[in-house]
């Protein structure tokens, strides 16, 4: 009997390595992680965080701001934001061995009607049997897709109304 059939919810770790993507391609359980990350981000979900942030994850906010992986759970916690709607476009991979980093655009609109896009890029790295974030970066992105200028970016983030 295998000790992890005592908590039906745990996942089974895994000790094959990963495929390694073709250029802009994302493998579909990195798809699936993304998806998932997406999600959590939306809902503030600090359990998916603690589960998939590399414990010496770095995350970068669009106000530049450089999070370890403690002072971003607390910031989900103490001041989540709150959105209505949050998709993403546009989203590509690259891989080099067991690190694979996924980028795209993220269309979000607030509870409060403000609306915008950012451009992410988050890192995944093989390790300990599965894939773990290590990094991650949001950066405002103008309508057109392109990074915006020191003007653009009052309040770290593009507001359309």
């Amino acid at each position: 009997m295998r000790i992890n059939s005592l908590f039906p919810r745990a996942r089974q770790v895994e000790s094959r390595p990963p495929v390694q993507p073709l250029p802009g391609e994302i493998p579909s359980e990195l798809r699936s992680l993304n998806q998932e990350y997406i999600d959590a981000a939306r809902t503030n979900d600090t359990s998916w965080f603690q589960e998939y942030l590399a414990d010496d994850a770095v995350i970068v906010l669009g106000n530049g701001r450089r999070y370890r992986k403690p002072q971003f759970l607390a910031l989900l916690n103490d001041e989540p934001i709150r959105f209505s709607s949050l998709v993403t476009r546009d989203v590509t991979g690259a891989g080099l061995r067991g690190t694979v980093q996924v980028d795209g655009d993220a269309i979000w609109e607030l509870t409060d009607g403000y609306q915008g896009i950012s451009r992410y890029i988050d890192t995944y790295i093989w390790r300990d049997g599965r894939w773990q974030v290590i990094s991650g970066a949001d950066h405002p992105a103008s309508p057109e897709g392109r990074l915006n200028t020191a003007d653009d970016l009052a309040g770290g983030q593009v507001l359309l109304k």
